[in-house]
Order: structure tokens, then C-alpha cells, then sequence
């Protein structure tokens, strides 16, 4: 099914260009998985908490699974997330980073 393999690839590109905008440190990631880096694991897991009370699942990761300092919280993008639901994803991570510290400075408009 090309047509969904599209799909999934043109919301990953929305999505990780969104979260960029906002001020979110990405990384390198170049698969629908799209890791958001906090630093401390106790950082991770609070604001996969926090999210969750908001109604958007990211999981909390730190170490062993990641190296100590690189704690961050892991999303997914499917085929069929619509924009809608992609931009209110985005809502509630940039609400809940500001009232965490988390955001870095966003990117300039291009």
C-alpha cells in the first residue's frame, strides 16, 4: 500500500518540523519514532505523566535503555493521524513543556 507508506512518511516530516518549530530538541531521528529530549530520566517520566493527564500517551525513557543525560520521551506518528490531531499533539506538548522549563527557543520562520 504505497499510498499509506506516503502517508506515513508525510506526517513524520510535518511532525518533526512542528515540534522544531516549538523550541523541541528531536535529535537525529529519521523514523516515525520521534524521541523529544528532556535530559533527567525524573524529567522524562514527569512530563510523560503530565502529558498523559492531558490525553496524549508519550512514553518516558531513561537510563539504562538510553545514556544518563539523554532521558527524552518517545512518540509515534502513524498513516492515519490527521493534521487536526497532529497539531493538538503539538498543543499539549508545547503547554506542558512551557509549564515544565522544557522548550528550547524556537526556530526562526524559514
Amino acid at each position: 500500500e504505497p499510498e499509506r507508506i506516503e502517508a506515513l512518511w508525510d506526517n513524520t516530516r510535518y511532525f518533526k518540523a512542528t515540534l522544531a518549530s516549538a523550541g523541541f530538541d528531536t535529535g537525529a531521528s529519521e523514523t516515525p519514532i520521534t524521541p523529544i529530549l528532556v535530559g533527567e530520566a525524573k524529567t522524562a517520566h514527569a512530563f510523560s505523566r503530565a502529558l498523559f493527564e492531558e490525553g496524549l500517551f508519550a512514553t518516558g525513557i531513561g537510563y539504562p535503555t538510553v545514556p544518563e543525560g539523554k532521558a527524552r520521551i518517545r512518540t509515534i506518528v502513524t498513516a492515519t493521524h490527521t493534521r487536526e490531531q497532529l497539531d493538538r499533539a503539538v498543543e499539549i506538548l508545547v503547554r506542558v513543556a512551557r509549564r515544565m522549563n522544557i522548550l528550547r527557543a524556537p526556530l526562526p520562520a524559514a
